[in-house]
């Protein structure tokens, strides 16, 4: 870690989650050392650690689950086919709103005052040195597969386990790792390899995920520039993991058994579950997973969760034409009208992240418009300069993508009407 303020620290706020049991927890400067063994812990430093100066947490965690305490559903580890969001259990410094109370009697009683607000649109722009180089490591069984986060350079045995070393650069903090007896489907397309990671009874939609693969890319790197790693990994996990369909890491992609890999893509003519998650996720390796990393702040869901969206309904009109499109885009609009009485409504701009209702089926429904208002090409155009100009270390909002919008329009009258699609309740 290294002190990126112009100012002394010497106190430090070290988070643990409390899902996992710490074995073992340090931390270092050039001159002193701390044993951390709580869940939250304030170290006090003797001597400050001064701008520019570097510190470093050693430590080491375990989590275990049985069938009397139950398991995090949001991973799973299992015999074969475990998940795992490892940087979401990672520690973290400083004070962390999200682990605040939320019920205002207990607020009350505790004498806790206002809860924290999530930062508004209109505040001042941020740049952040907050991307990582990964290198990860990972063992497993013998017989298994590990898949994990970058482009894989080592591959070996030890110990009779298989070790697999994943790097990745210039990367938000985000990482993840599958485990299981996978068979292999790989492929390369115009330079990049396309690996299929699947259950050996479980084939049967690997040569569409695949097809769909290649359309993807072809179409992200045409409008939006180039994929920025040598591979793309689709990873099936076990449906014991609950709380996803699929989701996308830099690099590689997690998908649930049951939502793609042994569905029935040819029971339902009218809708094409590949397109919906494969197409969906790899664009967010654009989408917020690699080149940019929006600011955490009302609308930071519209660049990643919306034009992943948008490029979702593009990919499923080029497959599927424009008709079919429009009939997906009356499904959002019905998910949309059933959701927006029950929550707060909000403008596309500044939704935030609770709102899924808003982000993806009214985001959907107004990316479209706007295709139809100015051109599909004239959006990708904007899309592609806000990818260009947005890069880290600035934190984009979506002010920033409403003036790429602006940029491409043709006239005043039209940028009045991109003003009411994105900003009318």
């Amino acid at each position: 870690m290294v002190n990126q303020t112009d100012k002394p620290i010497n106190k430090i706020l070290i988070n643990f989650h409390p899902d996992l049991k710490i074995e073992s927890a340090i931390f270092n400067t050039n001159s002193e050392s701390k044993k951390i063994d709580q869940e939250v812990t304030e170290i006090s430093l003797h001597k400050p650690l001064q701008p520019g100066e570097t510190a470093n947490l050693d430590f080491k965690i375990s989590y275990h689950w049985s069938a009397v305490n139950g398991h995090d559903s949001f991973n799973s580890i299992i015999e074969n086919g475990s998940f795992m969001r490892i940087s979401r259990y990672f520690p973290t410094f400083g004070y962390q709103a999200n682990n605040e109370i939320e019920d205002e009697e207990k607020r009350a009683k505790f004498k806790l005052g206002k809860q924290s607000e999530l930062k508004k649109l209109e505040a001042p722009e941020v740049f952040k040195k907050d991307f990582i180089t990964l290198d990860m490591t990972v063992s497993t069984e013998k017989n298994q597969t590990a898949v994990g986060t970058g482009d894989l350079v080592q591959q070996y045995i030890k110990n009779n386990r298989n070790y697999f070393r994943y790097k990745a650069e210039n990367i938000p903090f985000r990482f993840a790792v599958s485990s299981a007896k996978y068979q292999t489907k790989t492929t390369v397309y115009k330079g990049v390899t396309i690996n299929i990671f699947y259950h050996e009874k479980h084939s049967e939609n690997v040569n569409h995920l695949i097809e769909n693969a290649k359309i993807t890319l072809d179409y992200c790197i045409q409008n939006f520039g180039k994929y920025p790693f040598k591979t793309v990994n689709f990873a099936e996990v076990s449906s014991f993991t609950k709380g996803f369909a699929a989701t996308a890491y830099p690099s590689s992609i997690f998908m649930t058994e049951d939502m793609l890999f042994h569905a029935n893509i040819h029971a339902d003519k009218d809708q094409d579950v590949i397109n919906e998650l494969a197409g969906h996720e790899l664009s967010h390796l654009w989408w917020g997973n690699s080149g940019i990393d929006p600011d955490d702040r009302e609308g930071a869901v519209m660049l990643t969760e919306t034009l992943a969206m948008y490029t979702e309904m593009m990919l499923y009109k080029k497959m599927h034409g424009k008709e079919k499109m429009m009939e997906r885009i009356k499904v959002h609009q019905q998910i949309f009208d059933n959701e927006k009485g029950l929550s707060q409504n909000q403008p596309l701009y500044k939704v935030t992240g609770e709102n899924t209702h808003i982000s993806y089926s009214k985001g959907a429904i107004i990316m479209v418009k706007l295709s139809e208002l100015i051109g599909e090409n004239k959006v990708n155009t904007a899309l592609r300069s806000f990818l260009l100009h947005n890069q880290y270390p600035k934190k984009p909002t979506s002010l920033d993508l409403l003036k790429e919008f602006y940029k491409v329009g043709p006239n005043e009258a039209v940028n009045r009407k991109i003003d009411i699609l994105f900003k009318s309740e």
